[in-house]
C-alpha cells in the first residue's frame, strides 16, 4: 500500500525585497548627477569602487523619468528636489509623447508643477486629437493613456476627455481582436510583433484607465490578456521577450530581463491579483521573484549585494543575435522546447531601480 505524504512542497525561494529597496535606494544617492539632473542609462561597478555610468546615451532621460516615479513612492517629498531639478532642465523637452505621460503620472502623483503638469497635457490632448497612430507605439500609448488617467483622477478635469481618446485609439488600432494581445505599432513591419515590456505598459494602460473609468471593456481586455500571458510564463517563472500579437506564440524567450521579473510584471501581476482577482497571479508573482532570487539557468541571484547591481538578464550566448532572433521568429522555434546556451549580462539600468522602488517601495520597510 501507497501511503501520500504529508510533507509540503517547499515554497519557492524569494528575494529580499526589504533589503533590496533599501539598497537600491543607495545606488541610485550615489549614481545621481546633479549637474545634469540625470540618473544614469548604464552603470557597472568599477574595481576600485564606486561606479562607471553612462549619462550621455539619449534615453538616460526617459530612465529619469521612470526612476524618479520610484523614488518618489520611496521618499516622498524628500525626492522633490531631485523632481524639481528634472523638470526645470528637462520637463518643458522631452521628445517623446510617451516620457511626456509618465512625467505627468508622476506630478499627479506628486501633486506640484501645475503648469509643466498642464504644458505636458496640452501636448498629450495634442496627440489625442490628431491620433496619428502611425507615429506612435504601444509604450508610448500606455504611459500617455497612465499619465491622463492619473491625472484627471488626481483632479485635473482636462486630463479625462484625452484618456478616452486614446483608450479608444488603443481598442481600435492597437489590439488584435483575434487573439486580444496587443501590437507593438500599427507599422506593417511590427503590427504583429509585441515586447513583453510593450505588454506590460498595455495592461498597466488598461488598469489605469479602468480605474478612472470603470469601463468594462478595459477590465474584459485586462482580464482576456492577463490570463493568456500567464499561461506563456517559462517553467522557473520566467516572461518572454517577444511575441506573436495574432498567434500569441513566443518569438524568441530570451534575453531573461531582471526588471521584467522583479517589476515590470508586477504592474499588472498585482492588480490581477488584488483587484481583478484573476487566478494564478500570485503564484505567478512567486515563481517571477523565485527567477530573481536564483531559480534560473545560471542558479544565480540576479541582484548582487556588495556593491549593489541589479545584473540585465539572463542572455543567449551567440553571434549575430539579430539575425539569429529573426530566423527563430521564421522557424518558430524560439519558445521554452530548447534551452540554449545562456551568459550573464552584468549591466545595471538606472530604470531597473526605479520600477523596483515603485512597485515594492510602499510595500515593504525602505531603512537601510
Amino acid at each position: 500500500m501507497t501511503v501520500a505524504s504529508s510533507v509540503e512542497p517547499a515554497a519557492p525561494p524569494q528575494p529580499d525585497l526589504t533589503r533590496i529597496c533599501a539598497e537600491g535606494l543607495g545606488f541610485l544617492d550615489e549614481v545621481y548627477s546633479a549637474e545634469r539632473s540625470l540618473f544614469p542609462y548604464s552603470s557597472r561597478p568599477a574595481s576600485g569602487g564606486g561606479y562607471v555610468s553612462d549619462y550621455d546615451n539619449p534615453h538616460a532621460v526617459r530612465y529619469t523619468v521612470n526612476t524618479l516615479l520610484g523614488l518618489f513612492a520611496a521618499r516622498g517629498a524628500e525626492a522633490d528636489a531631485q523632481i524639481a531639478g528634472f523638470v526645470e532642465r528637462h520637463g518643458r523637452t522631452l521628445a517623446s509623447p510617451g516620457d511626456r505621460g509618465l512625467l505627468l503620472a508622476l506630478l499627479a502623483e506628486q501633486g506640484r508643477h501645475e503648469a509643466v503638469a498642464e504644458e505636458l497635457l496640452r501636448s498629450i490632448e495634442r496627440e489625442a486629437r490628431e491620433a496619428h497612430a502611425s507615429r506612435l507605439n504601444m509604450q508610448d500609448l500606455g504611459w500617455m493613456i497612465w499619465g491622463c488617467s492619473a491625472a484627471a483622477r488626481a483632479g485635473v478635469e482636462a486630463a479625462e476627455e484625452p484618456a478616452h481618446r486614446l483608450f479608444e485609439l488603443l481598442t481600435e488600432r492597437f489590439v488584435d481582436p483575434a487573439s486580444g494581445f496587443p501590437r507593438h505599432s500599427v507599422r506593417r513591419y511590427r503590427r504583429h510583433i509585441v515586447s513583453f515590456g510593450s505588454f506590460t505598459y498595455f495592461l498597466r494602460a488598461l488598469h489605469e484607465y479602468e480605474l478612472l473609468s470603470g469601463d468594462a471593456r478595459a477590465e474584459s481586455l485586462f482580464r482576456g490578456a492577463a490570463e493568456r500571458i500567464l499561461e506563456l510564463q517559462g517553467p522557473e517563472g520566467e516572461w518572454p521577450w517577444l511575441l506573436d500579437a495574432r498567434t500569441r506564440e513566443i518569438l524568441d524567450a530570451y534575453p531573461i530581463f531582471t526588471v521584467h521579473q522583479d517589476s515590470m510584471a508586477m504592474l499588472f501581476l498585482l492588480p490581477a491579483k488584488e483587484r481583478y482577482g484573476i487566478s494564478g497571479a500570485e503564484e505567478a508573482i512567486e515563481r517571477s521573484l523565485a527567477w530573481v532570487a536564483g531559480r534560473n539557468e545560471l542558479e544565480l541571484p540576479m541582484i548582487e549585494r556588495e556593491p549593489f547591481c541589479a545584473f540585465r538578464s539572463i542572455e543567449r550566448s551567440e553571434r549575430a543575435p539579430r539575425l539569429r532572433r529573426y530566423l527563430r521568429a521564421a522557424r518558430r522555434d524560439g519558445g521554452w522546447a530548447s534551452r540554449p546556451r545562456v551568459r550573464l549580462n552584468p549591466e545595471c539600468r538606472s530604470y531597473h531601480v526605479g520600477w523596483l522602488l515603485y512597485v515594492w517601495a510602499r510595500r515593504v520597510s525602505t531603512d537601510a
